[in-house]
């Protein structure tokens, strides 16, 4: 099966994409929060040893890893299985639609 330019330039523009939001993402909610609280711990303090904290290039990686694999998926997904909704027919109610609210 060949796929056309077009279609992997924006299967790689969405990668792209995706990477560079997961590496924003993963600065406000990861990298942050935890330098908050480094930084509460070394000023109180206290003696808490925390090596299981990842440094800031390893977190924007895997923000950038998680948030490709997540476009690749989701631009994957809508190729292959397009969103469809069931919407109810509100113009066959049957009845007079001039008043909608009814007077009262």
């Amino acid at each position: 099966m060949r796929y056309s330019r077009q279609l992997l330039g924006r299967f790689f523009k969405l990668i792209a994409i995706g990477a560079l939001v997961g590496i924003v993402f993963s600065i406000l909610f990861i990298a942050l929060p935890m330098a908050g609280v480094l930084f509460i711990l070394s000023t109180l303090n206290i003696g808490w040893t925390l090596p299981w904290v990842p440094s800031a290039p390893l977190i924007m990686a895997i923000g950038a890893i998680a948030g490709g694999t997540f476009a690749a998926v989701l631009f994957i997904k809508d190729r292959y299985v397009p969103y469809v909704e069931e919407v109810p027919d509100f113009e066959d109610d049957g009845g007079d639609s001039s008043n909608e609210l009814g007077d009262k």
